[in-house]
């Protein structure tokens, strides 16, 4: 029979007063923030039914009787460049499946790679089922308005990125839309930043750290032990009269964020790679370890002949069809005489036919070419997890986040339900911890500490301060 030493039990028991202490405060003080985010989280993945109402008339070709065969694409090209004057062409997404329109994106391109101060704004994804931006790029989409013709060439200068949708068959812009208009973008601002820019993105990210914290925490008090704790951690409590209300109370609230623990994690984590602070510090453990996604070199030229004309779009076009999978394409055109091609997937629900083309914009030749076996293993591993936490894998996908999303406001609000429960007159009521628990930590728990404040500032200044607070609180506590 195995026993254990005094100094064991002295440890179990004052990390379950730490953690207990802990799991209180971030979810007293950071749960609002949780609750908006999962609200907000909510609202965006449905999205692509929202836009199929709001922007059908944009995303789709008339029937009449049916599609016709698409015209070459740089007649479709032409059409938008007469519809969005003054613009440069940024990107082109030929339509893919019958009865989608061809997107034409007007704006200044921005390199991976470039200097901030170098780089215009983001380029964002205007259609329901396009996704295009890397790997940690934030939440791309459209915000709520309604479509409409843009003719004004100072509203051009002022939206920045415009797109253009035109009907593939007959070449008609079917209309013009300032990808700050499509609900899918106003969604994914409200998700990241609550409207109020990137200087604000540090709020969902203090709220997703802080629920990262709260749930292995929380996973550690719920953990059962001894020989009867699986049955009372799985059972609901039986009725016991008083008290029975807070125990079935802390039951569902616990029950409810373990059945989905492996999932949640995976979102908050997912999360946190494109968030400003944590995702800068995840890109660079990536360059450092070589897991970064494999990148086209920026010195890539097309071979100018004089003389030499380049290719038409519908050639590249082709070419690409030729060596990508069957996928919707998404094409950067040059952006100067002896610039190139740059054609990637531009659907991310499958993650497998991700690929990355270069063309020379004279010849055709392939310059640069890497698919989903060039990816290392961290990268594969964010490749499925964005889009996962996106609901971009179909209605399953969507069904398991709004689960989520549900678990988390269920978490906070009866969280909330069992601290009034519990709570004393003119008291906080938070679980006591006292300067004999605080000097008998174990020393690994400082170190976890400092690593997870490493990795997550906005995380690691929060936690300094409540430290601060705590110290404080000690210090000018009277002595028993």
């Amino acid at each position: 029979m195995t026993t254990h030493s005094p100094a064991r039990h002295s440890t179990s028991a004052v990390l379950h007063r730490l953690f207990w202490r802990l799991h209180f405060w971030s979810g007293l003080l950071t749960a609002p923030i949780v609750l908006l985010a999962a609200l907000t989280g909510i609202l965006y993945i449905f999205t692509p039914q929202i836009e199929a109402l709001r922007h059908a008339e944009l995303d789709r070709v008339a029937q009449i009787p049916a599609p016709l065969p698409p015209l070459p694409l740089d007649q479709q090209l032409a059409a938008a460049r007469s519809a969005v004057p003054g613009l440069p062409v940024k990107a082109i997404v030929p339509a893919y499946t019958p009865g989608e329109t061809s997107l034409v994106l007007f704006g200044e391109q921005k390199m991976r790679g470039m200097p901030k101060a170098a780089a215009a704004n983001p380029a964002t994804a205007p259609h329901p089922a396009h996704q295009h931006a890397d790997q940690h790029a934030s939440h791309l989409g459209g915000a709520p308005g309604a479509a409409s013709a843009i003719s004004s060439t100072e509203h051009h200068s002022a939206a920045k990125e415009i797109t253009s949708y035109v009907d593939p068959g007959t070449a008609t812009v079917q209309g013009n839309l300032p990808d700050a208009e499509r609900f899918k973008n106003w969604s994914r601002k409200l998700h990241s930043s609550l409207l109020q820019g990137d200087g604000w993105r540090w709020l969902i990210e203090l709220g997703a750290s802080w629920m990262l914290v709260m749930m292995l925490t929380g996973f550690y008090l719920w953990w059962p032990r001894g020989r009867a704790g699986w049955r009372k951690a799985l059972l609901p409590a039986a009725s016991n009269g008083a008290g029975h209300s807070r125990a079935s109370w802390r039951y569902w609230h616990s029950i409810s964020s373990v059945l989905l623990a492996l999932f949640t994690l995976t979102i908050l984590l997912t999360g946190l790679t494109w968030s400003k602070y944590t995702g800068e510090n995840f890109r660079a453990l990536q360059n450092a370890t070589g897991q970064a996604t494999p990148k086209p070199p920026r010195d890539l030229t097309s071979l100018v002949t004089e003389g030499q004309q380049p290719l038409s779009a519908e050639q590249i076009y082709t070419l690409a069809k030729a060596q990508a999978p069957a996928i919707r394409l998404r094409m950067t055109p040059p952006n100067n005489a002896s610039g190139v091609w740059r054609i990637e997937n531009d659907d991310r629900s499958q993650p497998e036919k991700r690929f990355q083309l270069v063309l020379d914009a004279y010849s055709g030749q392939r310059l640069y070419y890497a698919d989903w076996d060039q990816l290392p293993l961290l990268s594969k591993a964010t490749a499925v997890g964005i889009p996962f936490h996106r609901g971009e894998f179909g209605w399953w996908n969507q069904a398991l986040l709004l689960a989520i999303g549900c678990s988390a406001i269920f978490s906070v609000l009866s969280g909330y339900a069992m601290w009034w429960q519990r709570r004393r007159p003119a008291s906080v009521s938070a679980p006591a911890l006292h300067g004999s628990h605080v000097r008998a930590l174990p020393w690994w728990l400082v170190v976890v500490a400092a690593v997870l404040a490493y990795c997550m500032p906005v995380f690691g200044i929060s936690l300094l301060l409540m430290l601060l607070i705590e110290a404080s609180v000690l210090l000018l506590r009277p002595k028993a």
